[in-house]
C-alpha cells in the first residue's frame, strides 16, 4: 500500500468547503465520504463518491464541498 498518498489526503467535515485557484489540469480523487466539485464559470456540478475522481477542466478555481465526511487526493497532471 502506498502510504504516501494516504499522507497526502485533505479531510473535508461534512459542509465544510475546499477553495482550489488555478485548478485546470488537477484531478481530485474522493478516497471516502462524498464531495460535491463546482468549476468557475461552469454550470455542470460533479458528485465523487468513494473511489471516484474528476479532472478539472475549466480555467479557474473550483470550489469543493463535502457532502459527508471526506477524505479526498489532489493529484497533479504529469509532467512530460
Amino acid at each position: 500500500m502506498n502510504t504516501d498518498l494516504l499522507q497526502a489526503a485533505h479531510h473535508l467535515d461534512k459542509g465544510r468547503l475546499h477553495r482550489l485557484n488555478h485548478a485546470q489540469g488537477l484531478r481530485i480523487v474522493a478516497l471516502t465520504g462524498c464531495l460535491w466539485v463546482t468549476q468557475d464559470h461552469d454550470l455542470r456540478d460533479v458528485v465523487l463518491e468513494a473511489g471516484e475522481g474528476f479532472t478539472l477542466d475549466r480555467d479557474g478555481g473550483a470550489v469543493l464541498s463535502a457532502l459527508s465526511d471526506t477524505s479526498f487526493l489532489v493529484l497533479e497532471p504529469p509532467r512530460l
